[in-house]
């Protein structure tokens, strides 16, 4: 079983706080709708319905693409995918890359792939900016450094681009994007990922608050070939614009409590050069259709649905084990409950098949879910998988093994319950309980079972 460790106070506290108040922000924007929860179950509908028709509506997008000047390419693994970025990028000549936030080149490893060939991918996401400056993993499916303070963010800036320290907001976001904009004018090679790929238009839809996603991806080059490429998984297909309308509604309520992201970008192909009609965006749009591991979810009714999350990160904003641990403890590119369940599906591995077990089970991110998935019976279910292919300790099945046999035969269990209160003190149950009780204490076990009790008290 993974040993999650436990934040220091003072960065769970900011942790805390900043989600708390997501939470919060997305009561009161939710509460703008009495139908809510019919918003929820047609937000499923949409997403469970393209997932059922996959295929046709991927060939519909590739068509409708294709007749737009985009090259559709699909690609079946993450070693697929960076091969076909870097080709792009030797072919175009060029050094230095900009991405917009995704997800997807988070799981592929894009970055270390082009680092690889001479390639410096820049992160253009302020917050991804500042984690990849201080070579950390996103620690939020939506908010990379939401566990950081403004102090730590003012060191970071300080350190790394030799400015002086402030902690003032204002003064931090000029000067990463001082940094950034000279990245914007002179980069031919602009990277992201999809929210959602509309088959009725061929249209990527991109969502960002920052903007940074229109500077990566529209931004004319000055000398030689601008190119776009789009990194999507193919679950990110929906029929038509009509869905991306109802989506987006509940997507930033979700995820930040915002009515609508500050930008919803639909691009539909490179710029149209005749006559000068267009004289913004890029010469050459390339969007990638990942597998990696999706179609063998599809084909699990267990994690099917799990396909159809939006990324929005609600369920980590309410899940009580994120809250203590934070995202880096999951050591995965996908935190939280969905990322527990995506990870152990995608990675074949010992540390992502232990992540459906760093969970309480409570239901509150099957609640708070945009989009209905039932996230915490797929946890179980990869904990069954788990369990099947060995990564479970094997005295671990023994004594939920022998928790199921006592819990069947009540005079079993009375009497276990009784030896173990004779036998077991709270010093002894510490030390078997590492690394788990190295943070926190178990309770001592009571003197007397809830049965001793009732028989006592209970009136005759």
């Amino acid at each position: 079983m993974m040993h999650t460790p436990v934040l220091e106070e003072q960065r769970r506290a900011t942790l805390a706080r900043a989600l708390n108040l997501a939470l919060d922000k997305r009561r009161q924007s939710v509460a703008e709708f009495p139908d809510w929860e019919a918003m929820r179950q047609r937000a499923h509908d949409i997403r469970a319905g393209a997932l059922d028709r996959l295929d046709e509506y991927l060939n519909q997008f590739e068509r409708a693409a294709a007749a737009n000047g985009i090259r559709v390419v699909r690609v079946a693994t993450a070693e697929e995918a960076c091969l076909y970025v870097v080709a792009i990028a030797k072919r175009i000549g060029v050094t230095t890359a900009v991405k917009s936030k995704s997800m997807v080149t988070e799981e592929i490893h894009l970055n270390r792939a082009l680092e690889t060939e001479g390639i410096r991918a820049m992160e253009t996401d302020l917050g991804e900016y500042i984690a990849q400056l201080c070579g950390q993993p996103p620690f939020h499916l939506t908010a990379p450094i939401v566990h950081l303070s403004r102090d730590e963010v003012g060191r970071i800036l300080a350190d790394k681009l030799g400015v002086p320290f402030t902690n003032d907001p204002t003064q931090l976001t000029l000067i990463a994007r001082d940094a950034m904009r000279r990245e914007f004018l002179t980069a031919r090679l602009g990277i992201s990922g999809a929210n959602f790929c509309v088959a009725e238009t061929g249209s990527l839809v991109l969502v960002t608050n920052e903007g940074n996603g229109r500077m990566c991806t529209t931004l004319p080059a000055k000398e030689g070939p601008r190119v776009h490429v789009a990194i999507t998984g193919i679950e990110k297909v929906v029929p038509a614009l009509k869905d991306v309308a109802h989506l987006l509604r509940l997507l930033a309520r979700s995820g930040s409590g915002m009515r609508l992201t500050a930008y919803t970008t639909l691009i539909n192909g490179p710029r149209k050069r005749a006559a000068g009609e267009e004289t913004t965006g890029p010469d050459e749009v390339h969007v990638l259709l990942l597998d990696n591991g999706r179609r063998a979810m599809l084909r699990d009714p267990h994690l099917r649905e799990a396909l159809c999350c939006i990324r929005c990160g609600a369920c980590s904003n309410t899940c009580p084990v994120y809250h203590r641990i934070g995202g880096h403890a999951y050591q995965s590119v996908y935190n939280g409950p969905i990322g527990s369940v995506w990870s152990a599906a995608l990675w074949d591995t010992e540390q992502a098949a232990t992540l459906p077990f760093v969970s309480s089970l409570c239901g509150a991110c099957a609640d708070i879910c945009p989009v209905k998935i039932d996230i915490h019976h797929a946890l179980l279910w990869q904990r069954k998988l788990a369990a099947d292919r060995g990564y479970t300790p094997r005295w671990q099945r023994l004594v939920w093994w022998a928790w199921r046999v006592a819990m069947s035969h009540p005079a079993l269990y009375g009497f276990g319950s009784i030896v173990a209160r004779r036998l077991f003190s709270p010093a002894i149950l510490n030390r078997l309980g590492k690394p788990w009780t190295e943070t926190r204490d178990l309770p001592p076990l009571a003197r007397k079972s809830f049965h001793e009790m009732w028989k006592e008290e209970a009136p005759k």
